[in-house]
């Protein structure tokens, strides 16, 4: 996560800003092309996975790795239909299928390793796919300035995650031993389809608030302003980036295991720990920022993103909202209540384009933060409220159960 935070600020040290706007552009559009391709099948098979024996990972494994052979087939060749609207510009066409694939493929892998319950792994994993190019890109772009491209980082990035899933696809066979060939399961797999077409709803909704952003952003101001976007918004979100890896991929398997399990006070303090846990993660990273961003902009020393600072403020505070929500957001996933998660993100959307369109004439150069901020935090409220509602009836079960 370091590396990347430090990626966007040299990024925005030497790259004018219009080229950093151009680089949030493609990186957002690639997050949500993955969704895409993958259909949010992950969401069963990694449940699936946390719940079954260690015997039963290869059956697991070889299925997904069909289905997603089977999406690729019908859903990677309208990726191209990005070039032809123009949202990105042709010359990127190859490095977006390239980085694309391998992106999604390395973020598979890093998933696995998360419903194994081997996070520490999946981190170095994770490090690999998105920090170690960054480590190696960083003094090369400095030093020599023939290589400040963006088609280099393009092309890093498609090193750095390629050899993610070298290492990660080795990890994932030893711990998946004893691997056996196994008959296709059509039914299983139609089921996860089933399953993953509720999540590929909602989070493609959810997603396009991280997407759209960018592009209202260009839309309403300029490619500069946009850079000044990315950077802030790199620099925001770097308070969830570290949140996944630190925290919830530690403790979200424990509660989806305890809540199956039917284990409820297990389940309970998880999420206790979990709550108090990204509170104060949390807390320490956005102190951290709000005190270096002086220093970072004084060295970037370049005068747009100084007058546009107001933006970092409003989207540090959504990044922080995002971050607390994501807690009844695990609760709601260990309990199966998926049609809650899918409505609290299909709302967002709406929330998201409402609020744009009646704040926007006021002012254009927050429109698109304040709008972020309107849909995470009825995002929170939803899950909250659901996530207080199925913990009531939790209770009433047991006590049921018990009597």
């Amino acid at each position: 996560m370091a590396s990347r935070f430090a990626l966007v600020i040299v990024l925005a040290k030497i790259f004018e800003p219009a080229e950093v706007g151009q680089f949030g552009l493609f990186l957002a559009t690639v997050t949500l092309s993955m969704l895409i391709i993958g259909g949010e099948f992950y969401t069963y098979s990694q449940r699936e996975l946390i719940t079954l024996p260690k015997k039963d990972r290869s059956f697991v494994i070889q299925h997904q790795l069909i289905a997603i052979g089977l999406l690729y087939i019908f859903l990677l060749p309208p990726q191209l239909l990005i070039f032809h609207f123009d949202l990105l510009p042709m010359r990127f066409m190859y490095w977006f299928l390239g980085v694309l694939v391998v992106e999604h493929i390395s973020q598979e892998i890093n998933r696995l390793l998360v419903a194994m319950q081997r996070p520490v792994l999946a981190s170095w994993v994770l490090y690999v796919r998105m920090g170690s190019w960054v480590a190696c890109v960083i003094p090369v772009i400095w030093l020599y300035p023939d290589y400040r491209k963006l088609e280099f980082l393009f092309g890093s990035w498609f090193a750095g995650a390629s050899l993610a899933i070298i290492i990660g696809s080795v990890v994932i066979y030893r711990e998946s031993r004893p691997w056996e060939r196994v008959n296709v399961d059509w039914m299983w797999i139609r089921t996860g389809f089933k399953v993953a077409a509720l999540f590929l709803i909602a989070t493609a909704s959810f997603k396009m608030l991280t997407t759209v952003d960018r592009y209202i952003v260009e839309y309403l101001s300029s490619l500069d302003v946009l850079g000044a976007y990315v950077l802030f918004a790199g620099m925001a979100m770097a308070v969830v980036n570290f949140l996944d890896p630190a925290v919830f991929s530690f403790l979200y398997p424990r509660a989806v295991s305890a809540y199956r399990q039917k284990d409820f006070a297990v389940y309970k303090k998880v999420m206790k720990e979990m709550i108090w846990s990204a509170l104060g993660v949390a807390l320490i990273l956005v102190t951290a920022v709000i005190v270096l961003t002086p220093f970072v902009l004084d060295w970037i020393g370049k005068e747009t993103y100084q007058q546009n600072i107001s933006i970092l403020w409003v989207l540090l505070t959504v990044s922080t909202v995002y971050g607390v929500s994501m807690i009844p957001h695990y609760g709601l996933y260990a309990k199966g209540a998926d049609h809650c998660i899918a409505y609290a993100h299909i709302s967002s959307l709406i929330v998201f384009i409402i609020t744009v369109y009646i704040i926007s004439p006021y002012t254009p150069l927050l429109a698109t933060a304040y709008s972020l901020l309107a849909a995470f935090v009825w995002i929170g409220i939803v899950k909250t409220v659901c996530y207080y509602k199925y913990t009531q009836d939790s209770v009433i079960n047991e006590t049921n159960l018990v009597s």
